[in-house]
């Protein structure tokens, strides 16, 4: 069983670590959980100081970021990706938290399997709640190192190269003046660059279009993408909520319109994310170049 480890929690100031045990009571009401394990997170810390201020101080504030998995009793009838949104929803005033939610048949049938995602959890998760109905399983043997590489390039090959075709395709659209089909290759060129991310950092395929989602499994292991969409004015938010919607509304709306200059920046960042991508890919590629010690 993956275990606790109080002083990874014990990092957090007290006041975090109260909000953690809220997150837990709120998800543990909404969605009657088998498990929750906690494989992320990430504290944002703000100071604020005004004239209007109470006695013109400094205030500090936190926000508290979290990544989990969800493990749902096999009798919960609800749908994985249902279960998940009530989650979050309970949660919204206290965190921001993005959950991953799986049946306790399915996580036990990947961890004998010794899927790279739930073996990591197993042994690295901080399990924040346990009913203790159903025990996980033993892990099964990791894939081989080699076997391991074989795969990351695979996975890059195939999801990377379709997000450099998505982003080739959104630079022509623009160029022959077809806003819809920019936005909806933008999209699709950032949530096929962060799949192939995701998936050769974590283990674990994504099945979502939802952009936000994926960013944030994606902060699991980089900042820099936040650094390209920093979402933290309303002129970057407006500019984001463009890109996040381009899979949905630049196909469905009758008249699809977008402010002169927020494609060609997005074009750029779009640009710019993916040649992050490239970097982080191969800094992880070099790890299994690395000579074996003992």
């Amino acid at each position: 069983m993956p275990i606790t480890k109080p002083s990874t929690i014990g990092i957090l100031p007290r006041s975090l670590q109260q909000v953690l045990a809220e997150v837990v009571n709120k998800i543990v009401s909404a969605v009657q959980p088998e498990k929750i394990i906690c494989y992320g997170l990430r504290s944002v810390h703000y100071q604020d100081w005004g004239c209007f201020l109470d006695e013109g101080v400094i205030r500090d504030t936190y926000r508290l970021k979290l990544d989990l998995l969800i493990i749902a009793p096999v009798t919960k009838g609800q749908l994985e990706q249902d279960i998940s949104f009530a989650a979050e929803q309970q949660c919204k005033p206290l965190a921001d938290v993005h959950c991953i939610t799986h049946k306790i048949h399915s996580v036990n049938e990947n961890l004998t399997k010794g899927n790279p995602f739930f073996c990591a959890l197993y042994n690295k998760g901080l399990l924040i709640y346990d009913a203790g109905q159903t025990a996980l399983d033993t892990p099964g043997l990791s894939v081989g190192t080699s076997l391991e590489r074989n795969i990351l390039e695979v996975i890059w090959s195939r999801w990377y190269g379709l997000a450099q075709h998505f982003y080739k395709s959104a630079v022509d659209s623009q160029d022959f003046e077809r806003p819809d089909l920019t936005a909806f290759m933008l999209h699709q060129a950032m949530e096929h660059t962060c799949g192939a991310l995701i998936r050769i950092f974590t283990g674990y395929r994504p099945n979502t279009h939802n952009l936000s989602r994926l960013l944030m499994m994606v902060e699991n292991f980089t900042d820099q993408f936040t650094r390209i969409f920093p979402k933290g004015t309303k002129q970057e938010e407006d500019l984001y909520s463009v890109l996040q919607h381009g899979y949905l509304d630049a196909r469905y709306k009758d008249e699809y319109i977008v402010p002169i200059g927020i494609l060609d920046i997005l074009i750029q960042r779009v640009q710019e994310a993916q040649a992050v991508a490239a970097i982080l890919y191969q800094e992880k590629l070099s790890l299994y170049s690395l000579p074996k010690v003992g």
